[in-house]
């Protein structure tokens, strides 16, 4: 035999050897166990997972290893619009996670576009950008019909008697008296703080806190204060016009006929005057509301932040006594006001903050029961403030109001007793905020019977939920079985009111 065939022979004795041990077998079967890991661990991190991106009906298709974070970045910028972010859903209403890790097949994102206008620009009557004619829906799809006519114009209850010496000629429905306000319903400038208490025993109580017209101007900033007083002594120079107050505005009027309105919240002063939005310049950057009843009579609508905004007020005011036929005194009408700060724990107690609260239970609690807990060492916690304007997107509501907040509203609503007979299968239907908007006019009450009498939802529909889309630019009453978080958020910023069907 040769030498190589002879060490060859040895070396093949001495691994037969190593194996024999039991060590050497187990490190053995771990080096294999390892090796399998190995490879199934590169394949499932070689296998990719397509996710697709629909934006403005285009899709684009992204691939990702399974569990790395998908990308939210914008897609190309849509000219006069504005990114909302990406949702789940194509109506819009479920938001993607901020981080969204990609686990499994057929993930598709869409993409939510708001319409982008200037806060102080000159709104005319709208169409959603999703308006579309289509047939009554069960999904989350809406009808979207014809602009509703305007509403008819409200009749106010006389403050002042009409001077002899200057008269001035009035419209049939200005010579009847002026309508009483209605303190219980929202109007834009209104501020609402939302907290939750805690009682010693564990009992949750919703509280909310609404602000009067005198209790927002104690409470606003010194500036604003200052740009009251500069635009009421501008009101009141115009002869022969009177001013009240009630819990929504600073009203000034000339006889039977409204002139202007004053709103304040802390941040700014919202004008309303007597003059016709056709006539308005573009440079005043203005809102036309004729469309809502409480503003028919002084539909041009100026919101006034600052020093170039104020004086943009006091060239509309003259406008509007031209317009309508008055003069200004021969000196200046001016009183500035001493405005203090007051804490809301005083401004309550002089009833300038409304409080309602409610017990997790639906148990109304009184302001003395409410004092009564915190005394006894409740825990308070503060919750979202908002303030009712006159229009909202889906992405505005979210970033105002928390969703602890929207539950907590949803808590305080209103419930009315659900009358629908009982059915053996009951089918529930959806309907967005901007179908609703498009179809029904300010104040209306929207429930099944007048979604059904606008055949916005099927006959055979025993249900429905709420969703939120678009944009919502009026008060109104929603009735229903179920809400979505971004609708009631959206349904109580523009004044509206949140009510349950309870079934019986």
């Amino acid at each position: 035999m040769r030498i190589d065939q002879l060490q060859a022979a040895s070396w093949w004795e001495k691994l037969k050897a190593l194996f024999d041990s039991p060590l050497a077998l187990t490190l053995l079967a771990v080096c294999v166990v390892l090796f399998i890991a190995i490879v199934c661990l590169i394949a499932v991190l070689s296998r990719r997972i397509q996710v697709t991106y629909v934006s403005c009906g285009k899709e684009d298709i992204k691939s990702y290893y399974k569990g790395a974070r998908a990308d939210q970045s914008a897609p190309e910028q849509r000219e006069g619009y504005r990114f909302g972010g990406w949702y789940l859903d194509e109506t819009c209403t479920q938001k993607a996670p901020e981080t969204l890790r990609v686990k499994k097949k057929g993930i598709v994102l869409y993409a939510l576009w708001e319409k982008e206008e200037d806060e102080e620009a000159a709104a005319e009557p709208v169409t959603e950008e999703t308006a579309v004619v289509e047939e009554p829906v069960t999904e989350e799809t809406a009808v979207v019909e014809e602009p509703v006519t305007e509403e008819t114009a409200v009749v106010e209850e006389p403050v002042a008697k009409e001077p002899a010496a200057e008269p001035v000629p009035e419209e049939p429905a200005q010579e009847e008296a002026e309508e009483e306000e209605d303190e219980t319903e929202a109007a834009e400038g209104d501020e609402f703080d939302n907290a939750l208490v805690t009682t010693v025993t564990g009992t949750k109580v919703f509280v909310q806190y609404r602000r009067s017209f005198t209790a927002r101007l104690i409470q606003a900033d010194d500036e604003i204060k200052d740009i009251y007083n500069s635009v009421r002594n501008a009101l009141l120079t115009v002869s022969g016009v009177k001013e009240r107050t009630s819990w929504n505005y600073n009203s000034i009027n000339r006889g039977r006929k409204q002139f202007a309105k004053i709103n304040a919240n802390r941040k700014s002063l919202i004008l309303y005057l007597a003059l016709s939005p056709s006539n308005i310049e573009d440079k005043y950057r203005f809102r036309d509301v004729s469309e809502k009843k409480r503003y028919k009579d002084v539909p041009v609508r100026y919101k006034i932040t600052g020093s170039r905004s104020l004086q943009y007020a006091l060239e509309l005011i003259e406008q509007a006594a031209d317009n309508n036929g008055l003069t200004l005194q021969e000196f200046p009408f001016e009183q500035n006001l001493s405005i203090p700060y007051e804490p809301r724990e005083d401004l309550i107690k002089k009833k300038l903050i409304k409080v309602y609260a409610k017990k997790d239970s639906g148990e109304t609690i009184t302001e003395e029961q409410l004092e009564e807990f915190i005394e006894e060492g409740a825990t308070v916690e503060s919750l979202s403030s908002f303030t009712v304007t006159d229009k909202v997107s889906v992405l505005e509501a979210e970033k105002l109001v928390s969703d602890a907040t929207a539950k907590q509203l949803m808590a305080l609503a209103d419930e009315v007793a659900d009358n629908t007979p009982r059915v053996a299968q009951a089918k529930r239907g959806y309907i967005n905020l901007d179908t609703i908007a498009a179809n029904f006019k300010e104040d209306e009450i929207v429930n099944l019977q007048t979604l059904k009498e606008k055949k916005l939802v099927q006959p055979k529909m025993s249900a429905v939920k709420v969703l939120a889309r678009g944009s919502l630019d009026k008060a109104l009453t929603v009735e229903a079985a179920d809400f979505s978080l971004p609708a009631v958020k959206m349904i109580v910023i523009t004044g509206g009111k949140v009510v349950k069907l309870k079934k019986v």
